[in-house]
């Protein structure tokens, strides 16, 4: 599926990119997670190496040589001799090749490790970057019902210059509104190409040739069932009526405590224990720290390896050439050779303790990286916090913004109101409009980053 995605893309782009289809890209395409994916294979060629010193080691060595007498204490009669040996060695007994497996085991585990870090953090870019360009096509969309709403002004200030109701003044300041607000046009269309462009290099394709054109404008909180609980049980105390109310913040608070209680606090930091990358990464961490320990501690035990040869010189202790190649006199030998050091001037404990201690640093340092995370994962909680009532705020203040242009317009057109005071009401509704679209993008921002701060990469509920 996810190559027949890619493929659709390369044909002819997709205008309607929705968050998943993202994902999918960005997890496919993206060169941080390619090279993560890489270095996992890279890691576990390493480890078939490790194995393969447990193989049996076979060479042969064919070698001649013209010489300038017969060597005679060989018994050679010919200025010529050659020799071919075959060898085989196979290991019977070593810790270094034993426990080089098991470092190897482990630093595949470690890049793994590190392909969910590289996972997490461009799912976590992916889907910040989508809905923050679905919020600046809403912000350009908005500025343009801007503009628009003051050039509806200006025109009727300019009627109401030609039949003396207004001066030149009045006409001038109306005309000055709609350059300053298309200004601000502008400046939101330069950072809605701009995000495009990270958007685009984050699913892994150079802004300059990209086949995809973005024109999301969905961002929808209620499509993520943890938040849409969230909001419905808090709707009713943010209604329009309390927001005036004196004892609003005192309700906020105990609201939020409600939603955001001391066991959702601890449920999302144990959950980061188990599956934040980081997190992993240093448990993995101290797992290779320990096995280099005994890497270490196996050097105090010998090597013992069985050997096996056939050809002119079967053992190191006599050679046989011959003057011809085909003349050769092959014989065979089984032994066993065991290297065992005896003493290399405390080298190995230096070695031993050494490993000691980075083992001991490391399993701080994993201590240091847990209480870092939980410290993580609960800002993320307070941001969402922060989040969740500028939301719901911003709503109820947008509706109320709406009945008062609504109002606004009603008295104007029957002359109980100035188109100043109707400049005030359709600056007032841009605003809350504006506000509304940033509260539900800082809501869904905050939660995608208390995932990516837990390690979860999909949405709690939902069927991805």
């Amino acid at each position: 599926m996810r190559w027949i995605l890619l493929c659709a893309i390369a044909m002819g782009g997709l205008e309607a990119l929705t968050l998943k289809e993202a994902e999918e890209i960005a997890l496919a395409n993206n060169p941080q997670v390619q090279a993560s994916e890489q270095l996992i294979e890279m890691a576990r060629q390493g480890r078939l190496d490790a194995i393969s010193k447990w193989l049996p080691q076979v060479s042969i060595v064919s070698q001649g040589y013209k010489t300038q007498e017969p060597i005679v204490f060989l018994g050679l009669t010919k200025p010529s001799a050659f020799l071919t040996e075959l060898s085989l060695t196979q290991t019977l007994f070593s810790t270094q090749l034993y426990y080089q497996i098991g470092i190897s085991s482990i630093l595949i585990d470690q890049f793994r490790r590190l392909l969910a870090a590289a996972k997490n953090d461009v799912l976590y870019q992916t889907r910040t970057l989508y809905f923050q360009v679905a919020l600046d096509h809403k912000k350009v969309k908005t500025a343009q019902e801007h503009i628009d709403l003051l050039n509806y002004l200006a025109d009727r200030m300019q009627g109401k210059y030609n039949i003396g109701e207004a001066t030149a003044y009045n006409v001038n300041q109306a005309r000055v509104a709609v350059a300053n607000v298309t200004d601000n046009y502008y400046k939101t269309v330069q950072m809605l190409k701009t995000h495009e462009d990270e958007l685009s290099r984050t699913l892994g394709y150079d802004p300059i040739d990209s086949p995809l054109t973005f024109s999301q404008e969905d961002i929808d909180v209620m499509q993520i069932p943890e938040l849409a609980e969230k909001i419905k049980t808090a709707d009713a105390i943010f209604q329009e009526e309390c927001i005036l109310k004196s004892q609003f913040v005192t309700m906020q608070s105990r609201i939020m405590d409600k939603i955001f209680s001391k066991d959702e606090f601890s449920k999302w930091a144990h959950y980061s224990d188990d599956h934040r990358p980081d997190v992993l990464l240093s448990q993995t961490n101290v797992r290779l720290a320990e096995e280099t320990v005994k890497l270490k501690r196996g050097e105090y035990w010998p090597t013992v390896s069985l050997l096996g040869n056939y050809g002119g010189a079967p053992t190191p202790f006599l050679y046989q050439p011959s003057t011809q190649f085909n003349n050769q006199v092959f014989q065979w030998a089984v032994g066993f050779s065991v290297n065992w050091t005896i003493f290399d001037g405390t080298g190995r404990e230096r070695r031993l303790k050494r490993a000691q201690a980075e083992a001991r640093s490391v399993k701080f340092t994993a201590k240091k990286v847990v209480q870092s995370a939980h410290t993580e994962v609960r800002k993320q909680l307070y941001s969402m916090q922060k989040a969740m009532a500028q939301y719901l705020t911003s709503t109820a203040n947008y509706k109320l913004a709406q009945q008062t242009l609504e109002q606004a317009k009603s008295q104007l057109d029957i002359g109980f109101t100035t188109i100043y005071d109707y400049l005030i009401s359709v600056d007032g509704l841009i605003r809350a409009k504006t506000a509304q679209d940033e509260g539900r993008f800082d809501l869904l921002s905050s939660y995608y980053a208390l995932l990516h701060s837990s390690g979860q990469t999909h949405e709690r509920g939902s069927e991805k």
